[in-house]
C-alpha cells in the first residue's frame, strides 16, 4: 500500500467542460503525492466528453451513471471504485493549487497527539471560516440569519500551521479511507446538502480529528449565503438542513 497515494474523486452533473478540466488537472499537477482522479458523471445530458490526452490518460477513470444519484451517493460510488489509502473531494469548479494535496495529506500523515483523519485547505481570497468551523446548530443558524455570526466561527490561530474544525465545506476535503469506511461513508439519505458538514460531524463523534490547513490553497467560489426555497432543489436542501440541525443537536 502506497502511503503517498490519494484517490481524488470528482462529481460532474451537466458541467461546463472547461470547467472540469480545469478540476482535473489540478489534481493531475499536484505534486509530492500519487494521484488517481475517478470522474464520476451524475446523469449528464449530454455526457461529458473529455479532452482526449484525459481519456487517455491512465491516472484519469471516468464513471457514468444513467441517472443523478445525488451528491452523496456519487461520491460514495467514486470512493469505492479507488483504493488508495487517502481520498480528496474536489468539485468540478475548484482548482488546487499545486502543493495544496501535498500539504492535506501531510496534515493528515503528520504525527501528532490523537487521531488526525480529516483535512480541509483554505480558499483563495476568502478566511478561514469562510469554509469550515465549529458545529453549526440551530441557535448559529439563527443568528446567521439575522446577519449577526453565524455557522462560521473563527477558529484559526494566527502562526499556526493547523487548527482544529468541526466541519468544512465538501469544496474540497481530505481523508483517510478507513475513516470513510470506519462510519458507512456518506450519508446516502442525503441527496443535496448538507451531506459534507454531517459527514464531519459523524466523524467527529467517532472520535477522530480534523483540521484545517494553513498553507494548502484551494481556488472555489464563494459559497452561496441562501438558497432560494421556492425551487426544487431550493425545498430538498431546505428539508435536509433541518433533519441535519436534528439529527446533530446534542452537539458533538
Amino acid at each position: 500500500m502506497d502511503l503517498n497515494s490519494v484517490d481524488v474523486v470528482i462529481l460532474t452533473w451537466n458541467d461546463e467542460p472547461s470547467m472540469l478540466d480545469t478540476a482535473i488537472r489540478s489534481a493531475l499537477g499536484s505534486v509530492g503525492v500519487e494521484v488517481s482522479v475517478h470522474v464520476v458523471d451524475n446523469g449528464s445530458e449530454p455526457a461529458p466528453l473529455l479532452a482526449e490526452d484525459l481519456q487517455t490518460d491512465p491516472r484519469v477513470r471516468l464513471i457514468r451513471s444513467e441517472r443523478n444519484l445525488g451528491v452523496a451517493r456519487g461520491r460514495n460510488l467514486g470512493i469505492a471504485s479507488g483504493h488508495n489509502p487517502y481520498v480528496l473531494l474536489l468539485d468540478s469548479d475548484a482548482e488546487l493549487r499545486p502543493d495544496c494535496a501535498r500539504r492535506l495529506l501531510d496534515a493528515v500523515r503528520t504525527p501528532v497527539p490523537g487521531d488526525v483523519s480529516f483535512s480541509a485547505p483554505v480558499y483563495a481570497g476568502q478566511r478561514p471560516e469562510e469554509s469550515a468551523g465549529m458545529a453549526p446548530t440551530l441557535r448559529l443558524k439563527m443568528a446567521r440569519a439575522l446577519n449577526r455570526r453565524g455557522d462560521y466561527q473563527p477558529v484559526a490561530v494566527d502562526g499556526e500551521p493547523t487548527w482544529e474544525i468541526d466541519f468544512a465545506i465538501g469544496a474540497c476535503q481530505l481523508f483517510e479511507r478507513s475513516a470513510w469506511e470506519s462510519i458507512g461513508g456518506i450519508d446516502e439519505t442525503y441527496f443535496y446538502g448538507p451531506e459534507d458538514v454531517d459527514f464531519c460531524l459523524r466523524l467527529k463523534k467517532s472520535g477522530r480529528r480534523l483540521v484545517q490547513v494553513a498553507g494548502a490553497e484551494c481556488v472555489h467560489p464563494p459559497r452561496r449565503r441562501h438558497k432560494n426555497l421556492l425551487t426544487v432543489r431550493g425545498a430538498q436542501h431546505g428539508v435536509a438542513v433541518a433533519r441535519h440541525l436534528w439529527r446533530h443537536r446534542g452537539g458533538v
